[in-house]
């Protein structure tokens, strides 16, 4: 079966359009949730977290960007912000706690 070119394009933007409008949605309910006081063990914050997550990753996917090549810029943005001393890093330490969870992960 031979699938039409211009068909996969089409879906492909629509997808990618979805993908921007979810991403949207996610990041207003996770302002929305912030903004009421929600508390980090409420579930509504992590499932806006997580699905922004999830969908940054599908995002890039459709954007022709792998999951492995998303990890690595991740991997390499928090080196850089632990070499730089970026503030979260230094107040908090989020960066070295975020490079131990995800050189966990492999």
């Amino acid at each position: 079966m031979r699938r039409d070119k211009g068909s996969d394009i089409t879906k492909n933007v629509k997808i990618i359009e979805w993908i921007k409008n979810e991403i949207l949605m996610s990041v207003s309910d996770l302002f929305n949730l912030i903004f009421k006081g929600v508390k980090p063990i409420d579930d509504a914050l992590q499932d806006c977290i997580a699905s922004i997550i999830m969908l940054s990753y599908l995002l890039a996917k459709r954007l022709g960007i792998s999951f492995n090549d998303i990890d690595y810029k991740m991997k390499s943005k928090i080196k850089q912000g632990i070499k730089e001393e970026h503030s979260i890093e230094a107040w908090f330490g989020d960066l070295s706690d975020l490079e131990k969870h995800m050189d966990n992960r492999e």
